[in-house]
């Protein structure tokens, strides 16, 4: 397999976390290159725990965007964003109570499936 599917795809990726207590870390971009071990995304990371009564968003902080290298054996996995959705604007992504990420789509009725 040299070229997967989610090529030039705009996606969420969730890497694998070493330890229950580690921050999680997402992707949020599109999908520039796959090498077979490697996936190129270019996007922003975003770095979250699990989100508190102190601090709803789990101490969320997102890097800016750049190309990234991520090992594919890390990746726990990827999720196809809906068309329409920009793939480099991390303020539409909010931390759930549970410490996962979800989307706002409140405002965008368009994307919401039928």
């Amino acid at each position: 397999m040299s070229e997967p599917q989610f090529v030039d795809r705009a996606v969420v990726i969730r890497i694998v976390k070493p330890y229950p207590e580690a921050r999680s870390h997402i992707y949020l971009g599109k999908v520039v290159a796959y090498d077979g071990r490697f996936i190129g995304i270019d996007g922003c990371v975003l770095h979250f725990g699990r989100a508190t009564l102190e601090d709803p968003t789990g101490g969320l902080t997102t890097s800016g965007r750049a190309v990234r290298w991520v090992f594919r054996d890390r990746v726990e996995y990827i999720l196809e964003l809906p068309d329409g959705m920009d793939p480099y604007d991390p303020e539409q992504l909010t931390v759930s109570p549970d410490g996962s990420l979800k989307a706002s789509l409140a405002d965008r009725p368009d994307l919401l499936p039928d």
